[in-house]
């Protein structure tokens, strides 16, 4: 069930409250004002009603594609295409500067000598992604 508010002074209102009106009117707690069912369109004993589970063995053979027919009319070519690593977003590169820079930074902000440090950390970063990346390529 969403937060409902107050009419009057718009304080959110527990939802034990909000379900509470079905038996009865109760003032706000912000402005004591007199609250009731038929403010939140809740009049009926049974505000929120959770639908039922389904059945595990339902769900488990339910044999139907989410993604059916959203590739329609694409070749295989063109589907494999998809997952290349190719222009406009080369991702190792977009991998290796990004720690590069990121090592930079942290190197610069650990140590004394600041330019050194930028220094190490960016080789560090940039090396550590590149093999980071050659070794997801081989798990491909």
């Amino acid at each position: 069930m969403a937060a409902k508010q107050c009419p009057n002074c718009g304080r959110f209102l527990s939802n034990a409250l909000v379900e509470g009106l079905a038996e009865g009117p109760a003032p706000c707690p912000g402005c004591e004002v007199e609250l009731t069912a038929a403010m939140f369109g809740e009049a009926d004993d049974h505000p929120s009603v959770r639908p039922p589970d389904l059945e595990p063995e339902v769900v488990r053979d339910d044999a139907s594609d989410v993604l059916a027919g959203w590739d329609a009319g694409a070749g295989a070519e063109e589907i494999a295409s998809w997952t290349r690593d190719r222009p406009p977003f080369p991702t190792d590169t977009v991998a290796v500067a990004s720690s590069l820079v990121g090592g930079a930074l942290l190197g610069a902000a650990l140590t004394t000598r600041r330019l050194r440090g930028a220094i190490v950390g960016g080789l560090i970063g940039a090396a550590i992604a590149a093999v980071a990346r050659q070794l997801w390529r081989l798990q491909e």
